[in-house]
């Protein structure tokens, strides 16, 4: 860190890792408090999926109050959810038990973020995510996760894109360029995590070295174009953004979808 709160290249990749989520990124959210328990749940892990979003942008900028407001989320989450007896989850005492346990995690780590970013220490708050991640949410779900074909993580990402998509299209209909290059933004930050090795060959089944680096290619056009998106709405270029919109989702989505989902279709299928 050389002395500065500053976050240096490789240090805010492995950040990114935690990101995941960027997955979630840009949902929001929970569900009505009289829904299923595990829609509940699903509404609670989005929000948390945004506090690391908040703790994220905060140390990019330097503001280490909103490190401090994503941290206080984290902890109320785990906090609200600690102890409920969400039946419609089927958990045996043990199983209660052991997710308790990652609750506590949550909450001890989130205690630790929060106390580094009021001694503005970017690295501790890093630190404190990769824990977090590691110890608690990879394990977790892990543990926990539904294996239906809705709630993989895989599907969750598609989802994501899907949604800022959404958002997208509205901004540009509404001429409202603060929420295009917003979810442009967000596009591209999630689809650059889907270019990553560990997450092409487990996440999306991607096992074949040409096939990956195809594979890859296309989420490379979507964040390069995404972020061509962005820059064009910062300038207030309808003709930029359409444009870069209509490549972005024809060369990008279309072309991957085009070439590779049924096969991963298939592929998830024969593990089951």
């Amino acid at each position: 860190m050389k002395g500065s709160s500053r976050v240096d290249v490789a240090e805010r990749r492995r950040w990114m890792v935690a990101f995941v989520v960027a997955v979630g990124v840009g949902a929001s959210g929970v569900a009505p408090a009289d829904g299923p328990a595990d829609f509940r749940m699903v509404g609670v892990m989005h929000q948390n999926l945004a506090a690391v979003n908040e703790i994220d942008e905060g140390v990019v900028y330097d503001d280490f109050a909103r490190v401090k407001k994503g941290a206080v989320t984290l902890k109320a989450n785990a906090a609200a959810i600690d102890g409920k007896d969400f039946a419609s989850l089927h958990l045996t005492q043990n199983k209660k038990d052991v997710f308790e346990g990652y609750l506590s995690t949550q909450k001890r780590i989130a205690d630790e973020i929060s106390k580094a970013a009021g001694r503005k220490n970017a690295k501790a708050v890093l630190q404190g995510i990769k824990e977090l991640i590691d110890g608690a949410c990879v394990k977790c779900h892990s543990e926990f996760r539904e294996r239906d074909e809705g709630r993989t993580p895989r599907v969750l990402f598609m989802r994501s894109l899907l949604s800022s998509v959404r958002l997208l299209n509205r901004g540009i209909a509404m001429d409202d360029y603060a929420l295009v290059a917003r979810e442009a933004r967000e596009i591209g930050a999630t689809a650059h995590i889907l270019t990553w090795s560990q997450v092409v060959e487990s996440m999306f089944l991607v096992d074949d070295p040409e096939d990956r680096a195809e594979f890859r290619q296309y989420f490379e056009t979507l964040s390069s174009q995404a972020i061509r998106v962005e820059h064009a709405a910062t300038q207030r270029d309808s003709k930029m953004v359409s444009a870069a919109t209509e490549l972005m989702l024809a060369e990008g989505c279309v072309g991957c979808h085009d070439q590779f989902r049924d096969e991963i279709k298939e592929r998830v299928k024969q593990m089951r």
